[in-house]
């Protein structure tokens, strides 16, 4: 049976096709206005049930930004159309220019129109260019991950880490919280690992907040280019949600580190009220100030930040961010059965935890070293070189305010390392 494939051109100022989710149903006039026929309207005519359109948005920038499919055939001057994916890289028109063979096609020639055809040869070539940059499924193999790999990596036991995982599943917005040195940033993406079943990191997104972070990097705005222009950027947050809007099958996971660092509120924008848990999904969205479109956090996106207690930089202290967050303390684990067991292999090892547990019982409980610095197989003249020049000038800070608990503390690292 013969078939045809099309292509329909969109103006987001007047039609918005990444306002509706996959397996939306939106229709088509095959007129104008003015009750006159559209230029090519054969085409509406001839389209069938099923065959498969690309979808062009033709302002600010040319470019694919979907596919559907032709769901209900012309009748009474109108063709129903379902979506089938939003593009999470777009395909502009200057690179399907670059080939040759489809330079011509029907689209391109005419300056008005919205729906036109294309060949099998021309659809063929489209098409490979938009699935090498949005490959329909992937061929990376993953390592699998489990409970148990989580257990042995993280020091963790079994009902520290079902609560941990049934906060972030059921919050969705959890921050680690704990002294420097840890483990929250390594406990945040292995709880993700976890719950994916493999370390799938194309379902991770990691950023690092920082006073200078801001919306227009994080959702959208406009930012120079090379050349000092100024145009439209999408966001990494945003492009990371319509990634997961497209995959809702899965588990997709924000991790932000150093959360405390920015400034949260201004960073997400207009979409900070879609953080909470009963905000999520397509019924709550807001219309983005740049762009227009009305964006949503899908049900299917965690986030997960952290953030040092010790820091002075608190953007965490406004109740409207904390309200939206829960909070999971993580402390130095000197006392867990499997770390000392570790730390025995190595009698100096051992030696210096004996030291450091010493030393946080003298700082508060924000300033604890953490057990991180210890949990590799270093050699003994690594672990001296950490003392040396980690651990003391660590505690020098800690306590340089107090310089008679400060030189107990600096000596008792020394001895440990004679």
């Amino acid at each position: 049976m013969f078939k045809n494939y099309w292509w329909l051109n969109v103006n987001p100022r007047v039609f918005r096709f990444k306002d509706f989710d996959n397996g939306d149903l939106f229709s088509y006039s095959s007129v104008n206005e003015d009750g006159s026929d559209r230029k090519v309207h054969i085409n509406f005519l001839d389209a069938k049930k099923g065959e498969t359109v690309f979808v062009y948005e033709s302002y600010p920038v040319g470019r694919i930004i979907g596919i559907c499919t032709v769901e209900k055939e012309w009748e009474n001057d109108t063709i129903c159309f379902k979506k089938e994916e939003t593009l999470t890289e777009y395909v502009l028109r200057t690179e399907i220019e670059q080939n040759r063979e489809i330079v011509n096609i029907e689209p391109f020639r005419y300056q008005e129109g919205i729906f036109f055809k294309l060949n099998e040869e021309e659809f063929n070539a489209v098409y490979n260019i938009v699935r090498e940059m949005n490959p329909k499924t992937t061929y990376m193999k993953y390592p699998n991950y489990n409970k148990s790999d989580f257990l042995n990596d993280c020091f963790f036991d079994d009902k520290e880490y079902e609560e941990l995982k049934e906060t972030i599943l059921i919050r969705k917005n959890v921050i680690l919280q704990g002294p420097p040195g840890t483990g929250k940033t390594f406990v945040a993406k292995r709880m993700a690992f976890s719950i994916l079943g493999k370390k799938d990191t194309g379902k991770i997104l990691n950023v690092q907040f920082h006073p200078k972070y801001s919306v227009d990097e994080f959702i959208e705005g406009f930012r120079p280019d090379d050349i000092g222009i100024y145009k439209y950027r999408e966001g990494c947050f945003k492009h990371f949600c319509n990634k997961a809007r497209n995959d809702k099958e899965n588990k997709y996971f924000l991790l932000i580190d150093e959360i405390n660092r920015g400034d949260v509120i201004k960073i997400f924008g207009d979409t900070f009220m879609l953080l909470e848990v009963d905000k999520r999904g397509k019924e709550n969205y807001v219309e983005l100030p740049a762009s227009k479109e009305r964006f949503y956090i899908p049900s299917n996106l965690y986030i997960i930040g952290t953030m040092n207690i010790a820091d002075e930089e608190d953007s965490m202290s406004d109740y409207a961010v904390r309200r939206r967050f829960s909070y999971y303390t993580i402390n130095p684990i000197f006392d867990n059965k499997d770390f000392i067991n570790f730390c025995k292999k190595s009698p100096l090892k051992a030696k210096i935890v004996e030291a450091v547990k010493e030393i946080n019982q003298m700082v508060s409980a924000n300033n604890q070293i953490g057990h991180c610095y210890f949990c590799d197989d270093k050699s003994d003249k690594e672990l001296i070189r950490t003392v040396k020049y980690e651990l003391i000038p660590l505690v020098e800070e800690y306590l340089k305010n107090q310089p008679t608990i400060r030189e107990l503390a600096v000596a008792k690292l020394k001895s440990s390392i004679i």
